[in-house]
């Protein structure tokens, strides 16, 4: 008899604890991130000329320079889960690079790079492991638009600020495991990687003082007078997230 209150106990006792974390099985759900990547160590803005036309390109519109390195990964979404393995919704984030441009000084200043991006996901689970552990393994896949911006002021041969400007789409893959703290809390560690291809990007100069050619050079430009191509280039991150079941 005793130990038949002692297994009642300890039923009743997991299953309030089980219910307490239990996550919300449908409804809306919205994901903050911040974490820690890099969009490649270098211009996806490129100096290409396909005719008779030339420009004086610097190290980093040349491709030359690497002067970019991993820096900080901001990501928020918005979504809908119908069915407790699947969600689906939209997505949006902020990147910006730190720079070492120690081997470029001389070429380029003031260097900075950073993007945005927004588009849609689908994200499945496996509600079963998350019942039994507390535990949300999750993988999601995605469509994005991605604008990619550089800035740097170039001393020589003549003066002038430079802006790069790359659009591509993206395609992000991403995988994670989020633990409940609440039902309608989990945080937890992911892993992203996108592949971006380039489908149009431009050279932008300013020259300091004023009066020589400002002319945009872009990849969509006659093929005889064409500079600039917009090359594909890879994303990763890793972050740490927090999902509200709302």
């Amino acid at each position: 008899m005793r130990s038949g209150r002692l297994l009642l106990f300890a039923t009743t006792a997991i299953t309030v604890t089980a219910g307490s974390t239990a996550a919300r099985a449908t409804g809306l759900e919205a994901t903050f991130r911040a974490g820690y990547g890099s969009a490649g160590d270098k211009s996806p803005v490129a100096y290409e000329p396909t005719g008779t036309s030339t420009a004086d390109a610097n190290a980093i519109w040349s491709g030359k320079a690497k002067p970019y390195g991993a820096g900080v990964v901001l990501d928020a979404a918005v979504g809908y889960r119908p069915l407790s393995f699947i969600s689906f919704g939209v997505t949006g984030g902020w990147r910006k690079s730190a720079v070492d441009s120690s081997s470029i000084r001389s070429q380029a200043s003031g260097v900075e790079r950073s993007g945005l991006q927004a588009g849609l996901y689908v994200r499945g689970y496996l509600p079963l492991v998350g019942l039994l552990t507390g535990f949300d393994p999750w993988a999601s896949v995605g469509a994005n638009y991605v604008y990619d911006k550089q800035t740097y002021d170039q001393p020589t041969p003549a003066p002038m600020s430079v802006t790069l400007t790359h659009h591509g789409v993206g395609v992000p893959l991403a995988i994670g495991i989020d633990y409940r703290v609440l039902s309608t809390l989990a945080v937890g560690p992911s892993f992203q990687y996108e592949i971006v291809t380039g489908v149009g990007g431009c050279m932008t100069p300013k020259h300091n003082p004023p009066g020589a050619d400002d002319s945009r050079q872009c990849s969509d430009a006659d093929t005889r007078m064409r500079v600039t191509a917009a090359k594909d280039y890879q994303i990763w991150s890793i972050g740490l997230g927090l999902r509200l079941a709302l």
